[in-house]
Parts: C-alpha cells; structure tokens; sequence
C-alpha cells in the first residue's frame, strides 16, 4: 500500500504474475517500502530442508516491502496437504484460540462482504477457508471479492460510503487507513467476544493492529527475509548446515568464493533495503524514534549494518548486481547463500535447482535477534451510516475462524502470526517451519500514518551505496534520515494526531 511505483521482474519460471496492491506480498499489498524490483514464480517444484521431499504448488508473488506470500507448500513428505480447516467455528461454537462467540439472538442470514488483494493462487487458498466458513455457518455468508488494483478500490469505496464488512490491511498501512477513516477500531462488544490477545503474538505484530490506543486489524500471518543456501556448495566450504550467526557466514562465504562461485550474492536493488533494515535492528538499531517523529536509521547500527552489507558484497558477490540476479546466479549453482523473501522457495529450491537447497532464516550478524518481516492484517472498514450490530459481530466471527484456521492459510505460503498455531504440529510440517523461531522477533515498521513514504529516502541511500554512485555511508545515511524528516513533519501536520474516527 503505497504510492511508489514498483518493476516486476519475471524469474524464468512456467507462469509470471504481475500485480500492484499491499501487503501482502503476492496478495494484499501496494509495497512501500521496497527499493528496486520485485519477481514472480509460478512453476511447481519439490523442496527438502531435511531430507524429505516437500510437494510445492508455487504461486509466489512479491511486491516491494511485504508480500501476502503466494508460495503454495503442502506437507513434508510429498503430496497434496488437506486443505480443510483444522478448526470449524460456527456462529454458536468456538474455535481453537478461544472462546465460543455468538450471534445475537435476534440476528439471522448475516450477509458478510470480505475484501483482499490476494490476486495470486494464494486467493485460492483465501477462497477455500471462505467457502468452508460459509458451510459451517448457516446463519452468516461471507462474499469475497480480490480487488486488483486494491488501494485505489479501498480508497473509491471509501469515498463512496461502501466498503466492505470486512479487509486484509497490510502491517505498513493499518495506521494510515485508521487516520484515512478507512478502517475503525473494533467495537469493544465484538472484540470481548473474540478473546484475542496480545499473549499470543510476536510484540511488534501485535504492536501494528494498534492505532492512537485503540484496536485496528488483528495480524494473520507473516512473509519473512529468508536465507536460501546451495547445500554442495555449502560441503565443499567445510559447512554441514547453514550459517547462524557472523562467524559461521564469514568463514562459508569465504571458503565458498573461489572458481568463480561466490559465496554470497547481494543486489544494489530489492531486497537491500529490507536486508539493512534487518541487520539495523540486529545491531540493536531502529528506523524512527519512539514517538516517530524522528528517522534514526543514520545510527552507529546503521552505519555497521550498511558497512557489512558492502563489505560482504566486496568479499563475496559480484559486483553491483540489478534486481533478481542474486536468484538467477543462485539458480545457476554460483552462489553459496543468498538473502531474499520466503515467496521465492519454488524458484529457487527443490526440482528449480540441479544441486541440493535448502532454506533457513537468515544468520544472526549482530548481538539482537531480528528479522524483516511483513504480512496482512485483518480489519472492520468504516461505514458513515451507522452500523449494525449483527453484521459487526458476524464480522469478529469471521475474523476469528481465519485466525483459528491460520495454519490451514500457511499452506499457502505464509507463516502464522499466531504463536499458537506457529508452535502446533501442523505448522512444523510445513518447510516454512524454519523460520518460526526467528519471526519472535519481527521487524515491522511503526504504526504511523504514512510511513510509508518516510521509507523512501531509506531504499535510495542503501541501493546508492550498494551500486556505488556514493561512497561515504554514513553521509548518505544522514542526508536519507534528514529527508524522511521532513517527509515525517509534512505527514504529521497532513494527518493530524488522531485518526478521523476517533
């Protein structure tokens, strides 16, 4: 959700996607926080993180930032995964993470319209969990429309007075849809009555639902940076098993950089920003000040976290590489490791690739865990003539069986917000599973309206250092901070202090 336009670039695969939204990366999402291009996959391959053969439906799509990941894995061991539900809620009976909500006794035939821009198979996916909700509820049937062109149709429909019942928000846009009066907090009878709570999720991804004090979205699941490593490569470098923290990445990269492989590959372009944005919050860094008024990414953390990033890329990439090379020189058997997000498992592993792949979360580099992550959001549109209390309460039933069922929407692709279904059996089947560990620790920007566009400086100074059109990193972090300054000044006195609603 973003007003940056961004290239989509196609990755040699059997089926190119082209989309603009949230996000929701491959789904709901206009990105706005990427810095360069962003792929498409679509051709079905196998991957294995620890021997066994995992049946992949690729359908990933990426934009910029975040992305509703598309990445259809199903099981461990081969196969199709049942896609129904694990848990079935019922206007009268409760789900997995909470307790039984009720429809008001007077209501009946509840008409639910649901909004996304899952525009990629993951809408499938989306669809499935809709059309198993509507069987199991015989007195609330859920619509849902995939908007392509999502902001712009969100942003028509409020103008117009007619929006959806309920929408998919991506973490970068909760805050400024709330201030937009797009979005609403949930009504406190509604949000009792869904028993939701914050013991149940990652800090910072609860943190992003929450607007002036009050309840926005619920966050449903998560994409992730994620490492993909050519495991041969990785043998001959002396390495069992992928890198975890500094040591273990310099010793493989350098082993594995010689006989014109390089033991690590690193674009000037997406997914740089993401990556500094990462190793900022590793080196115990943050983008804004705590009130967000403030860029602080020109910190002693940034400055380390850019100075790694060139120096990795002196010791170990080719040089100023564009946008999607790091997957192709991967795909060719040249690159020991490469950084990039979970969305490009089907392209880049399994039967994409003629040597042995696998997939972990990116090495720890510096003393804090952290990790860039992005993903969508769940929440109630506004409506400005009046609303009714059988729809808002079917709304929260509905919510509620996504969040119960977000293991079930995993297998699109994504990982869980949920800590609960993140830790179940069913979620650690699943070769995303990898990653759940580290996702304790997303990195998700501020909920402040706008944000946005405050990242733009960000993406232009990394990429500039990366390609080397500027040299001097902590300068042109500087000058970056001091333009999202003032991009952050203008927005502050453009949105005022509370949203329209409140």
């Amino acid at each position: 959700m973003l007003k940056r336009t961004q290239r989509f670039f196609g990755l040699m695969v059997v089926i190119s996607i082209l989309i603009t939204m949230l996000s929701a990366c491959g789904g709901d999402a206009t990105p706005t926080t990427g810095t360069g291009g962003t792929g498409s996959t679509g051709a079905t391959a196998t991957t294995s993180t620890s021997g066994a053969a995992t049946d992949i439906t690729p359908t990933a799509v990426m934009t910029g930032t975040e992305a509703t990941a598309t990445t259809v894995m199903t099981g461990t061991t081969g196969g199709t995964t049942d896609m129904t539900p694990t848990a079935v809620m019922t206007g009268t009976t409760g789900g997995t993470t909470g307790g039984a909500m009720t429809l008001p006794s007077n209501c009946s035939n509840v008409s639910l319209e649901y909004w996304n821009g899952l525009t990629g198979p993951d809408g499938q996916f989306m669809q499935q969990l809709v059309d198993s909700f509507n069987q199991a509820n015989q007195n609330i049937k859920v619509n849902m429309t995939i908007q392509a062109q999502y902001d712009t149709q969100m942003q028509t429909a409020a103008a117009a007075d007619t929006l959806p019942d309920v929408a998919i928000v991506n973490e970068d846009q909760v805050a400024t849809q709330a201030f937009r009066n797009v979005i609403r907090p949930y009504p406190d009878a509604v949000w009792s009555a869904m028993g939701v709570d914050a013991s149940d999720y990652p800090a910072v991804a609860w943190k992003a639902g929450e607007v002036a004090g009050k309840r926005y979205a619920v966050p449903l699941s998560f994409v992730a940076m994620t490492m993909y490593y050519n495991q041969d490569l990785l043998t001959k470098a002396g390495m069992s098993g992928p890198p975890t923290n500094d040591t273990e990445f310099q010793k493989v990269a350098a082993a594995a950089t010689q006989g014109g492989n390089h033991g690590f590959l690193i674009t000037n372009g997406f997914p740089v920003q993401q990556i500094f944005q990462m190793l900022l919050h590793q080196f115990g860094g943050t983008e804004y000040s705590a009130d967000g008024t403030q860029a602080t990414w020109n910190s002693d953390a940034g400055v380390k976290a850019l100075t790694w990033m060139k120096d990795a890329q002196t010791k170990y990439s080719a040089p100023k590489l564009e946008v999607d090379a790091d997957l192709n020189g991967f795909k060719a058997g040249t690159a020991a490791m490469i950084w990039n997000g979970l969305w490009q498992v089907p392209n880049v592993t399994g039967s994409a690739v003629e040597f042995k792949s696998g997939l972990a979360a990116p090495p720890q580099i510096g003393s804090q865990p952290a990790i860039w992550a992005g993903g969508p959001l769940l929440g109630l549109p506004v409506h400005k003539k009046g609303y009714d209390n059988c729809k808002d309460m079917g709304a929260g039933i509905f919510v509620k069986y996504l969040i119960d069922n977000s293991v079930t929407w995993a297998k699109a692709g994504n990982v869980p917000a949920s800590n609960k279904a993140r830790n179940s059996a069913e979620f650690k089947a699943l070769p995303q599973s990898v990653l759940a560990e580290a996702l304790n620790n997303p990195v998700f920007p501020p909920p402040i309206p706008g944000i946005g566009d405050a990242f733009a400086p960000l993406g232009d100074a990394v990429g500039a250092i990366m390609s080397g059109t500027a040299t001097d990193i902590k300068g042109t972090l500087d000058s970056s901070a001091n333009r999202a300054n003032q991009i952050l000044a203008q927005n502050k006195q453009n949105y005022g202090d509370t949203p329209k609603g409140q």
